[in-house]
């Protein structure tokens, strides 16, 4: 795929990331989004994303990413971390569901995804992001993830995509729901 890169896991740093608001202004509350991230040996300023995105559309765990020390009292007290570009992708492909209905099935979801090879992490019980690995098939993964969204079972939105996808997922699927 490209260059190896040596990942230090002795310890992990946060990196933030602006978060480009869609035409909406949504995420409406969230201007930042912190991701971890592994040192990486090669370069100081060099990380590998580890956290799967809720908010960010253009990165996805595994991407490395060169990150500035920096500080803004806006954000965060002292210095930290401030994303600045992409070094190299990791071939990771980044959704995001959130599962409709008076009562979400996040158990029933989490297992189906966990079954089929993925990483994700998830807020406030049904808003699930999601990694799919360069590993896995994705043609599967993109059909069954169409599939739920069609159904109705959850809104569907694609962060970043290293692989391209049969379909773009962003426009009526979003992960936001239906406006009342």
């Amino acid at each position: 795929m490209g260059r190896s890169w040596e990942i230090l896991f002795d310890w992990k740093v946060e990196i933030w990331f602006q978060i480009e608001k869609d035409k909406d202004g949504y995420p409406w509350s969230k201007e930042w989004e912190q991701l971890l991230a592994w040192p990486v040996l090669e370069r100081e300023d060099y990380f590998s994303i580890e956290s799967i995105p809720f908010f960010v559309n253009s990165i996805s765990r595994g991407d490395i990413v060169r990150a500035k020390v920096t500080s803004n009292s806006e954000v965060q007290e002292g210095e930290f971390f401030e994303f600045d570009s992409v070094v190299a992708r990791g071939g990771h492909n980044s959704y995001r569901i959130l599962l409709r209905g008076k009562r979400p099935k996040t158990e029933v979801t989490k297992k189906e995804l966990l079954n089929k090879g993925l990483a994700l992490e998830i807020e406030h019980g049904n808003f699930f992001a999601i990694d799919v690995p360069p590993s896995v098939n994705q043609k599967e993964i993109n059909d069954y993830l169409v599939s739920g969204s069609r159904s109705d079972r959850w809104g569907l939105q694609d962060g970043h995509l290293s692989t391209v996808s049969p379909s773009r997922m962003q426009s009526e699927n979003s992960v936001r729901g239906r406006r009342a």
